[in-house]
């Protein structure tokens, strides 16, 4: 009788294994292993052809010269992910806020997971690559269960290779929030499912303080609530739970009014706009002056290479066309949301009125890839997509290396 537990465990670990848990798993390894592997081997074009561009700040500067000199492993592994935005990101870590207020525009789960993180492994790069791994395979767990559960398990493992094959899937594996931030959107939607509303506000508060347009998340939220309402007319129950709708905006509220009050520092809007130079338009003005650019007439400085450019007016303009294609097989919930994070990605330009980090934004909106998996679902277009999207992304990588503005 004393072996029943063990035997009551082992039973339950085998149920486990032929569960789509299980599998969902391993396909999300086999994809972080792939997409890991594939962007270490690109990025030893450093041992042939390395960066020739340093970064103007002092120390940022000293911190990459000394992560190239420590030793053949952080030249190889961590030294070519010290590039832009993660320069920002390990500031905010090491020093916070005050080192320099700019970096505001960035809220703070990010960094203070790193923090977290590098009281284990030094230096702070490691931790964020750490984080940004982790994050990763969660992310792409939570994919595969969610297509897994609205649509089939097919259609997963086509979401999971459309996803890590997308030309700027390499920043999953950077220390930027992408992972993050993909990790709470599928959460969200899986909560929806599952009408657990508290958490799904909570995760959606999460999210807000990982990237702004966590924001936008209450729209999923709020829109499946709508449609419970239609089917059983309980009006206590969709209000006591739109208050879910609240947590994000309340989470980024509070973080901006620090910002504010605490340090004193501009809002973090006006911060984008007065030092970083971004701002939000219409998004058709975005697709002009980048076409206008891309016909060589702009005349403001630019670091973006040209395929950025083509690249971020083709891959919306196919990540609509997916949306479309689509419309009538994934919950609206996830529609709407989905054009209104798509509206904001391309709403987003520079001081030249040219599109901004659009393709890497594109990365955290599912029901695209999703999409794609459903509407390119011969073998032949397959193949095409993985091609192309490996060339692109090879190109990418290697740009990103030699400081080009990519996304």
């Amino acid at each position: 009788m004393r072996k029943l537990p063990f035997m009551f465990k082992n039973i339950r670990f085998q149920e486990w294994k032929k569960s789509v848990y299980a599998r969902a798993l391993f396909y999300a390894l086999l994809a972080f292993l792939g997409l890991r592997i594939f962007t270490s081997l690109v990025l030893l074009i450093g041992e042939f052809r390395p960066a020739t561009v340093y970064p103007a700040l002092e120390v940022t500067r000293n911190t990459l010269i000394n992560l190239e000199q420590k030793s053949s492993f952080s030249r190889l592994f961590l030294a070519p992910w010290y590039r832009w935005d993660t320069v920002h990101y390990l500031e905010i870590a090491d020093f916070g806020y005050d080192f320099d207020p700019v970096n505001t525009i960035w809220p703070p789960l990010y960094p203070v997971l790193i923090k977290i993180i590098n009281f284990l492994y030094q230096p702070s790069l490691v931790a964020g690559i750490l984080v940004s791994n982790i994050f990763f395979i969660i992310g792409l767990f939570l994919t595969y269960v969610l297509t897994a559960e609205i649509i089939d398990e097919k259609t997963a493992k086509n979401t999971l290779l459309f996803l890590v094959c997308f030309p700027m899937s390499f920043y999953f594996i950077a220390a930027y929030s992408e992972s993050l931030f993909l990790v709470f959107t599928t959460a969200v939607f899986l909560l929806i499912n599952r009408k657990k509303w508290l958490w799904a506000g909570v995760v959606s508060a999460l999210a807000s303080l990982t990237r702004v347009q966590g924001i936008i998340l209450i729209i999923p939220i709020l829109v499946a609530l709508i449609r419970q309402y239609d089917k059983d007319r309980d009006l206590k129950y969709l209000l006591v739970n739109a208050f879910s709708c609240v947590y994000a905006p309340f989470a980024y509220g509070l973080y901006s009014l620090y910002v504010f009050f605490g340090l004193r520092a501009d809002w973090p809007w006006n911060t984008l706009s007065s030092y970083w130079l971004q701002r939000f338009s219409l998004p058709w003005e975005g697709f002009y002056y980048t076409f206008l650019s891309i016909l060589g007439k702009n005349t403001h400085i630019d670091y973006s290479p040209l395929l950025v450019k083509i690249l971020n007016i083709i891959l919306p303009l196919f990540s609509m066309y997916i949306l479309i294609a689509i419309r009538k097989k994934i919950p609206l919930s996830y529609s709407i949301y989905s054009w209104v994070m798509l509206f904001l990605v391309v709403g987003k330009i520079d001081y030249n009125n040219t599109l901004v980090s659009t393709t890497r934004y594109l990365l955290t909106i599912i029901p695209i890839f999703l999409g794609m998996a459903m509407i390119l679902n011969h073998k032949y277009l397959r193949l095409a997509y993985f091609s192309i999207g490996i060339m692109l992304q090879t190109i990418l990588i290697i740009f990103f290396y030699w400081w080009f503005w990519v996304a």
